[in-house]
């Protein structure tokens, strides 16, 4: 620099300065020109996403209200009175109550074909000022089919509000046959807020229009008297593709125009977002970047003046610094730590002669700018003699990464086993700074008072110390997790026989091995610690949050401590057998936090001694009952399982005519002492103890096989059969190809074969549920949705789903009249179902009136008392005898 006149500085200075200033305004220009961009590709976005919306929710609303009008025909809405005279107050009350199950409907009525109200949801007072637009009762009756027809907006003579009115012609009696205009009224400020949604966008214009354009609603209003007839039509405005110079619906200035066509009739629905709202934004963010283009302009200048300062001072500097240099390499050789210097590209800028003693095998490599990669390949060979090429690569990397982003000190160990500290630092230009500092007795000091303090020096297993310390860690993990668990506390009986016979250095030898051994017993994350002399505590963690399944798990744990400790052990030359006695108790949960764990498992531990030794007893004689009686009821299980006791059950299912279509297989277990035992008993011991997956397997088998003798009678070949599958049997990797084998194996038609899946089993991992039922579609299998209500089934999820059946669950059944809401969600759900084209069965159907209810609303298919009970199959086949035969079959 010092070969540069002051003079060229400055012109080099200027003229960067300059360029520099100009690329801020050409970038300026380009995010501004972005930023409009993107703000009219955001609003058209916008406008797009409501017009989906608005199209989506006035096609349901006006589907609600098509779907309530068509439904007068079939409920009989003008009944005769006996004489084949309708009776007007009865048909009055019918139109009341479809009104009131639609939120947008405030008027119901009947019109004669020449629009007389024959009889409505409102007094007849009222119905003598009702008056339909003139002309629109004869286009209604016009259409030779039933089309709903939709009216220009009016206002009321009832609610003096403007209005749209919605009708559709119907054949009603009596006489039979007999044709009315079925009407209903829809105000335009519900309409409008059902259309907007709570949307909120600035500048939006909302319209609803005829084909022909003819505005039926507007956002904002207009007040025209007659209904305005809008310029172009939306059709032609369309042809020409969406652009922002189109003429906004309402207000003709330029905008985007988006627009979609309805369900109903020659309906259209439009959103114009004007250029001027659209860009109202981006206004102030232009301002903000040619203000910010602004504010970097002025510190260029800024800058270049206080470069000009800083060129001349820096060469005042650089005498300094090279005074300095000298001072500072006479500081760093007289270090204690090893030193390392990097450029900013990793270099070896400089080291010191501790360095080199700390790894005397570099010092005949180093030489200064030598990449840093090449000095630790070199120690990586040292420290990996017999590694591949890809091993260095990968310690080299490592070490590569630390230095990238220092964290604090690490440390390294040596191959003689010294234990290296090392700190890296960033320098101000980027390169690093590496400190290495020989702390192997300070480590050596450390790890010996740390093993004195919290470890057994005998078994190497955490003592008293360190166990108090981590059941106070668990205690408070389970409080905030809910899980408990529990305490083993063990003492080895006759321990002190053995040492005064054989001596202290073979009872340290059987202590030595009945450490490893229980360690063997537990997980990673248990501690097993010794508290001294014969005593050994477990300390079990996280086991569940059902305090009857984690003591469950502890006892398990320990059954399995005492077989391991029963094992004889090899002392030298003597062979022993020890016995120990284990007291159990369950710790965390909702217990006090001040429960002295330790002193109820020795408590416990006791009890076992008095009792005889080389046992198992939990602190609780409550738990322990529970524990003892879950035990014995999963070993009866498994007896049950090999000895062949348990039996299927079958519950008819039945169609509204009064036939038999199917049944549903129900396991029961035909208990030696107990009698039948229902599954509520034993069903959820089995899924805990894995038991349901060999369990579900036998009842798949077992259906498939009655259902392999029914299809080959003729009384019973049209009969299907519903199957429960549990969650963790559906889980299994080979659930499909069990199914098929079955299929296969026994020759079911696999059409007649349904098998029943709950909702959270369905939700649990959609993507494998689909997969697994799609396989077992292809095969014929049939799926149905058990107990549907009770869980949050998305109905994004179960359009998805391969489904035949939703089974309505029996607890909203035994609401039916009882609880209006229930009334509501069965109807809902059998809609719901009647629109995705699936069967709905009833289950737990009790009484004539829960039938009645179901049969009004569309569900054709029944499982419950009122019908038949489960029963054995020959019971089964007896009562198909005496029913009426499948029609179908």
């Amino acid at each position: 620099m010092n070969a540069l006149r002051p003079s060229r500085l400055r012109l080099f200075v200027w003229v960067g300065a300059a360029l520099f200033t100009m690329a801020v305004l050409a970038v300026a220009l380009v995010l501004a020109l972005n930023a409009r961009e993107a703000a009219l590709a955001q609003n058209a976005t916008r406008a797009m996403r409501f017009v989906d919306g608005a199209e989506a929710t006035l096609n349901r609303t006006l589907l609600a209200v098509d779907v309530m009008l068509s439904s007068l025909a079939e409920r009989d809405v003008v009944p005769s009175n006996g004489t084949d005279a309708p009776d007007w107050s009865l048909a009055r009350k019918r139109l009341q109550t479809a009104a009131r199950l639609n939120l947008m409907v405030r008027y119901v009525a009947l019109l004669d074909p020449d629009g007389r109200v024959l009889v409505s949801s409102d007094t007849p007072e009222r119905d003598a000022q009702f008056e339909l637009p003139p002309g629109f009762a004869q286009r209604v009756l016009e259409p030779p089919v039933s089309t709903l027809m939709i009216s220009s907006p009016v206002v009321s003579f009832i609610s003096a509000e403007k209005v749209l009115y919605v009708a559709r012609h119907l054949r009603v009696g009596p006489p039979p046959g007999r044709q009315v205009l079925a009407v209903t009224e829809l105000p335009l400020s519900q309409m409008t807020a059902v259309l907007m949604q709570g949307t909120d966008i600035t500048g939006l214009q909302v319209t609803l229009e005829r084909a022909g354009g003819q505005l039926l609603l507007s956002l904002p209003s207009r007040e025209d008297a007659v209904a305005p007839v809008l310029s172009p039509r939306l059709d032609e405005m369309l042809d020409s593709g969406n652009h922002w110079q189109a003429a906004a619906r309402l207000t003709g200035e330029p905008a985007l125009v988006v627009a979609r066509p309805i369900l109903f009739h020659d309906l259209r629905i439009a959103a114009s977002m004007p250029l001027q709202a659209a860009l109202l934004g981006w206004r102030g963010e232009r301002n903000a970047i040619v203000a910010a283009a602004l504010g970097f302009v002025s510190m260029v200048l800024v800058a270049a003046v206080l470069t000009l300062r800083s060129i001349q001072r820096l060469t005042e500097a650089r005498a300094a610094i090279a005074a300095s240099k000298n001072t500072l390499d006479q500081a760093l050789e007289s270090m204690v730590s090893g030193f390392v210097l990097l450029d900013s590209r990793l270099r070896l800028v400089q080291w010191n002669r501790r360095f080199e003693d700390i790894f005397p095998w570099l010092s005949s490599r180093l030489r200064p700018w030598m990449p840093f990669r090449e000095v630790l390949e070199a120690k990586a060979r040292h420290h990996l003699p017999d590694a591949s090429d890809a091993e260095v690569e990968r310690w080299v990397q490592h070490r590569m990464s630390l230095q990238l982003q220092p964290q604090g000190p690490h440390e390294q160990v040596q191959p003689d086993g010294r234990v290296i500290q090392i700190t890296e630092r960033l320098t101000p230009d980027h390169g690093l700074v590496i400190t290495y500092h020989d702390v192997t007795e300070l480590r050596r000091a450390s790890a010996e008072i740390e093993n004195l303090a919290f470890y057994d020096p005998l078994t190497n297993l955490p003592n008293r110390r360190l166990l108090m310390d981590r059941i106070q860690q668990a205690c408070a993990t389970s409080a905030r997790s809910g899980q408990f668990g529990a305490l083993l506390f063990l003492d080895l009986d006759h321990f002190k026989t053995l040492n005064d016979t054989l001596g202290h250095e073979v009872g340290d030898m059987l202590l030595r091995q009945v450490a490893q051994r229980l360690k063997a017993c537990v997980r990673r994350e248990d501690t097993v610690a010794r508290l001294g002399g014969d005593e050994f505590v477990v300390m079990l963690q996280e086991l569940s949050h059902n305090s009857e399944v984690a003591a469950a798990y502890a006892r398990r744990v320990g059954e399995k401590i005492l077989r391991k400790l029963n094992v004889p052990y090899t002392l030298g030359q003597h062979a022993h057998h020890s016995t120990p006695s284990i007291g159990a108790t369950l710790m965390g949960g909702d217990m006090p936090a001040d429960v002295d764990w330790l002193k109820q498992a020795d408590i416990a531990m006791y009890q076992v001694k008095s009792q005889g030794r080389n046992g198992l007893c939990f602190f609780d004689p409550q738990m322990q009952v529970a524990i003892s009686q879950r035990a014995q009821l999963e070993n009866d299980l498994q007896v049950a399982l090999s000895g062949r006791q348990f039996v299927l059950h079958y519950q008819p299912q039945w169609h509204l005519d009064g036939h038999m279509v199917g049944a549903e297989a129900l396991i029961r277990w035909q208990h030696p002492q107990r009698g039948l035992v229902g599954p509520g008993n034993f069903i959820a011991v089995a899924e805990d103890s894995e038991l349901i997956v060999p369990l579900g397997h036998w009842i798949l088998r077992t259906a498939c096989e009655q259902l392999a003798r029914w299809q080959d009678a003729p009384a019973t070949r049209h009969l299907q059969l519903s199957v429960n599958v549990s969650a963790r049997q559906f889980r299994q990797r080979d659930f499909v190809a069990r199914v098929v084998e079955v299929l296969r194996e026994t020759g079911v038609r696999p059409h007649l074969l349904k098998l029943e899946l709950t909702e959270s089993l369905v939700l649990d991992d959609v993507a494998d549920t689909i997969a697994k039922m799609e396989m077992l579609k292809t095969k014929g299998v049939r799926f149905s949705v058990d107990d549907f209500g009770t869980g949050y089934s998305s109905l994004a999820y179960l359009t998805r789903l391969p489904l035949d059946q939703l089974k309505i669950d029996q607890s909203f059944i035994h609401n039916i009249g009882v609880k209006h809401t229930d009334d509501v969600i069965v109807q809902t759900i059998i809609g719901m179902a009647q629109n995705l084209q699936l069967d709905v069965l009833a289950e737990g159907v009790e009484t004539e009136a829960q039938k009645d209810f179901l049969a009004l609303h569309g569900c054709h298919f029944y499982q419950g008392y009122l019908f038949a009970r489960p029963m054995p199959a020959a019971q089964l086949e007896a009562l198909l005898e005496s029913v009426p035969a499948d029609p179908t079959a």
